[in-house]
Protein backbone atom coordinates (compact mmCIF):
# COMPACT_ATOMS: atom_id res chain seq x y z
CA UNK A 1 0.00 0.00 0.00
CA UNK A 2 1.07 3.60 -0.44
CA UNK A 3 1.45 4.06 3.33
CA UNK A 4 4.03 1.30 3.48
CA UNK A 5 5.77 2.52 0.33
CA UNK A 6 5.90 6.13 1.58
CA UNK A 7 7.29 5.10 4.96
CA UNK A 8 9.72 2.43 3.82
CA UNK A 9 12.56 4.67 2.55
CA UNK A 10 12.68 6.41 5.93
CA UNK A 11 13.55 3.26 7.86
CA UNK A 12 14.21 0.29 5.57
CA UNK A 13 16.17 -1.69 8.16
CA UNK A 14 13.45 -1.44 10.81
CA UNK A 15 10.64 -2.86 8.73
CA UNK A 16 9.73 -6.19 7.35
CA UNK A 17 10.89 -7.10 3.87
CA UNK A 18 9.84 -4.53 1.27
CA UNK A 19 6.52 -5.52 -0.31
CA UNK A 20 7.69 -4.88 -3.88
CA UNK A 21 8.08 -7.85 -6.20
CA UNK A 22 11.24 -7.51 -8.27
CA UNK A 23 10.15 -10.23 -10.68
CA UNK A 24 6.85 -8.50 -11.47
CA UNK A 25 8.79 -5.27 -12.02
CA UNK A 26 11.37 -6.81 -14.37
CA UNK A 27 8.81 -8.84 -16.34
CA UNK A 28 6.59 -5.75 -16.77
CA UNK A 29 9.50 -3.65 -18.08
CA UNK A 30 10.53 -6.42 -20.48
CA UNK A 31 6.98 -6.83 -21.82
CA UNK A 32 6.61 -3.08 -22.27
CA UNK A 33 9.88 -2.93 -24.20
CA UNK A 34 8.71 -5.72 -26.51
CA UNK A 35 5.40 -3.92 -27.06
CA UNK A 36 7.16 -0.63 -27.87
CA UNK A 37 9.51 -2.36 -30.33
CA UNK A 38 6.53 -4.04 -32.03
CA UNK A 39 4.85 -0.63 -32.29
CA UNK A 40 7.98 0.76 -33.96
CA UNK A 41 8.05 -2.12 -36.41
CA UNK A 42 4.34 -1.71 -37.22
CA UNK A 43 4.79 2.01 -37.81
CA UNK A 44 7.84 1.32 -39.99
CA UNK A 45 9.94 3.39 -37.53
CA UNK A 46 12.28 0.52 -36.82
CA UNK A 47 15.71 1.06 -38.30
CA UNK A 48 18.06 -1.86 -38.92
CA UNK A 49 20.76 0.03 -37.03
CA UNK A 50 18.62 -0.36 -33.89
CA UNK A 51 18.48 -4.16 -34.04
CA UNK A 52 21.81 -4.98 -32.36
CA UNK A 53 21.48 -2.35 -29.59
CA UNK A 54 17.91 -3.47 -28.87
CA UNK A 55 19.08 -7.10 -28.79
CA UNK A 56 21.63 -6.13 -26.12
CA UNK A 57 18.93 -4.32 -24.13
CA UNK A 58 16.60 -7.33 -24.39
CA UNK A 59 19.41 -9.65 -23.23
CA UNK A 60 20.08 -7.35 -20.28
CA UNK A 61 16.39 -7.47 -19.39
CA UNK A 62 16.41 -11.27 -19.58
CA UNK A 63 19.32 -11.29 -17.13
CA UNK A 64 17.44 -8.80 -14.95
CA UNK A 65 14.42 -11.13 -14.86
CA UNK A 66 16.62 -14.07 -13.79
CA UNK A 67 18.30 -11.96 -11.07
CA UNK A 68 14.87 -10.75 -9.92
CA UNK A 69 13.56 -14.30 -9.65
CA UNK A 70 16.61 -15.36 -7.62
CA UNK A 71 16.20 -12.31 -5.39
CA UNK A 72 12.54 -13.17 -4.80
CA UNK A 73 13.54 -16.76 -3.95
CA UNK A 74 16.00 -15.42 -1.35
CA UNK A 75 13.24 -13.18 0.03
CA UNK A 76 10.90 -16.17 0.42
CA UNK A 77 13.62 -18.22 2.09
CA UNK A 78 14.36 -15.40 4.54
CA UNK A 79 10.71 -14.77 5.35
CA UNK A 80 9.58 -11.98 7.60
CA UNK A 81 11.05 -13.63 10.69
CA UNK A 82 14.61 -13.11 9.44
CA UNK A 83 17.35 -11.32 11.34
CA UNK A 84 17.36 -7.55 11.00
CA UNK A 85 20.67 -7.70 9.14
CA UNK A 86 19.19 -10.07 6.53
CA UNK A 87 16.09 -7.90 6.13
CA UNK A 88 18.30 -4.84 5.82
CA UNK A 89 20.41 -6.54 3.15
CA UNK A 90 17.34 -7.58 1.13
CA UNK A 91 15.79 -4.13 1.43
CA UNK A 92 19.06 -2.44 0.47
CA UNK A 93 19.21 -4.56 -2.67
CA UNK A 94 15.72 -3.43 -3.67
CA UNK A 95 16.52 0.21 -2.92
CA UNK A 96 19.73 0.08 -4.96
CA UNK A 97 17.98 -1.78 -7.77
CA UNK A 98 15.53 1.09 -8.11
CA UNK A 99 18.26 3.72 -7.77
CA UNK A 100 20.13 2.01 -10.60
CA UNK A 101 17.61 3.48 -13.03
CA UNK A 102 18.38 7.08 -12.09
CA UNK A 103 20.55 8.72 -14.75
CA UNK A 104 22.01 11.90 -13.17
CA UNK A 105 22.22 14.00 -16.38
CA UNK A 106 18.54 13.30 -17.05
CA UNK A 107 16.68 12.41 -20.21
CA UNK A 108 17.27 14.24 -23.50
CA UNK A 109 15.70 17.73 -23.47
CA UNK A 110 14.47 17.30 -19.87
CA UNK A 111 17.21 16.99 -17.29
CA UNK A 112 14.64 17.14 -14.49
CA UNK A 113 13.44 13.63 -15.48
CA UNK A 114 16.18 11.20 -14.53
CA UNK A 115 14.51 7.78 -14.38
CA UNK A 116 15.38 5.87 -17.57
CA UNK A 117 12.53 3.36 -17.26
CA UNK A 118 9.53 5.46 -16.32
CA UNK A 119 8.97 9.14 -17.01
CA UNK A 120 6.57 11.34 -18.93
CA UNK A 121 7.05 11.17 -22.66
CA UNK A 122 8.48 14.29 -24.26
CA UNK A 123 5.88 13.91 -26.99
CA UNK A 124 2.89 13.15 -24.74
CA UNK A 125 3.14 14.76 -21.31
CA UNK A 126 -0.20 13.32 -20.22
CA UNK A 127 0.98 9.75 -20.06
CA UNK A 128 3.98 7.96 -18.68
CA UNK A 129 6.27 6.03 -20.92
CA UNK A 130 8.64 3.09 -20.61
CA UNK A 131 12.18 3.93 -21.75
CA UNK A 132 11.06 7.46 -22.70
CA UNK A 133 14.56 8.65 -23.61
CA UNK A 134 14.89 5.80 -26.08
CA UNK A 135 11.51 5.97 -27.76
CA UNK A 136 11.18 9.75 -27.83
CA UNK A 137 14.63 9.95 -29.46
CA UNK A 138 13.66 7.37 -32.06
CA UNK A 139 10.41 9.17 -32.86
CA UNK A 140 12.21 12.51 -33.25
CA UNK A 141 14.97 10.96 -35.38
CA UNK A 142 12.36 9.42 -37.64
CA UNK A 143 10.34 12.61 -37.98
CA UNK A 144 13.39 14.76 -38.75
CA UNK A 145 15.52 12.09 -40.43
CA UNK A 146 18.51 13.49 -38.58
CA UNK A 147 21.71 11.47 -38.02
CA UNK A 148 22.47 13.30 -34.78
CA UNK A 149 19.06 12.30 -33.44
CA UNK A 150 19.64 8.69 -34.52
CA UNK A 151 22.95 8.78 -32.63
CA UNK A 152 21.09 10.12 -29.60
CA UNK A 153 18.62 7.22 -29.87
CA UNK A 154 21.51 4.74 -29.96
CA UNK A 155 23.09 6.50 -26.97
CA UNK A 156 19.82 6.24 -25.02
CA UNK A 157 19.58 2.51 -25.76
CA UNK A 158 23.17 2.08 -24.53
CA UNK A 159 22.48 4.06 -21.35
CA UNK A 160 19.33 2.04 -20.70
CA UNK A 161 21.20 -1.23 -21.23
CA UNK A 162 23.89 -0.17 -18.79
CA UNK A 163 21.30 0.88 -16.19
CA UNK A 164 19.49 -2.47 -16.46
CA UNK A 165 22.82 -4.24 -15.96
CA UNK A 166 23.47 -2.12 -12.86
CA UNK A 167 20.05 -3.07 -11.47
CA UNK A 168 20.83 -6.74 -12.14
CA UNK A 169 24.06 -6.42 -10.18
CA UNK A 170 22.26 -4.68 -7.31
CA UNK A 171 20.03 -7.73 -6.84
CA UNK A 172 22.90 -10.23 -6.85
CA UNK A 173 23.83 -12.07 -3.64
CA UNK A 174 27.26 -10.40 -3.68
CA UNK A 175 25.73 -6.92 -3.47
CA UNK A 176 25.19 -5.79 0.14
CA UNK A 177 25.87 -9.18 1.76
CA UNK A 178 24.82 -9.93 5.32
Amino acid sequence: SSGINAEWPLRPGDMEIVPLNATDYSVYVSKMLSTKIEDLENEKFFSEKLKAPFDMLKKSLEDFIVASQKYEDRKKTAGNGARKSKIRSLNDKMLHMERSFIYPPGLPSRPQNRHVLFAPSLLDSYSGSVFPGVFDSITQANEKNDDDLWNEALKQITISTWMVRQATRALSPAAFPV
